[in-house]
């Protein structure tokens, strides 16, 4: 398993972000979770929990390990080394499964709704591509990374994709 199997995204440029659905970019590690097995994006095999492996549902769901504001180390050691802390969360961002991507946040939540230690990463509809720069200034304010940006049509596809955007900074 490597990250051959996640969906990424690219940075922002400037496109009109109206209409897309915006959620917070956290600073956690990515994992994938594959209906058995935690993985790292290069391949490793996450130590979880027992009571997260026996929990999580059979799906492959996409998402990573955070801790926090300001709490990357932690969620690093969980990645890394199996230490798991009750800080660190499974945030889940979106699930290998058919739908677009409004209808795929519904199966995450119905998938992990209920968890103690994971929940979904809310997205809301962006009204116009100011208010995208307003809220991801907020975010920062708040000692978040930024936003992450999805075309609410957009479809799972392992790989790269053009229909995600990572809005860190204004260019």
């Amino acid at each position: 398993m490597d990250d051959s199997n996640m969906m990424h995204g690219g940075d922002w440029h400037g496109e009109d972000l109206a209409g897309w659905l915006v959620g917070e970019k956290l600073h956690g590690c990515r994992v994938f979770w594959d209906g058995a097995r935690l993985w790292t994006r290069g391949g490793c095999e996450v130590r979880i929990p027992q009571d997260w492996a026996e929990q999580l549902p059979r799906a492959r769901l996409d998402g990573e390990l955070w801790a926090g504001y300001g709490g990357f180390k932690t969620a690093m050691l969980a990645t890394n080394y199996g230490r798991f802390t009750p800080a660190v969360r499974l945030m889940v961002f979106d699930v290998d499964a058919p739908g677009n991507f409004a209808e795929r946040q519904e199966t995450a939540r119905r998938l992990v709704g209920g968890l103690d230690f994971a929940e979904v990463v809310a997205h809301a509809p962006c009204p116009s591509t100011a208010a995208a720069i307003e809220r991801m200034r907020d975010v920062q304010a708040a000692g978040g990374e930024g936003l992450i940006a999805r075309h609410p049509g957009n479809r799972y596809r392992p790989g790269r994709t053009g229909e995600i955007l990572k809005l860190r900074t204004i260019r």
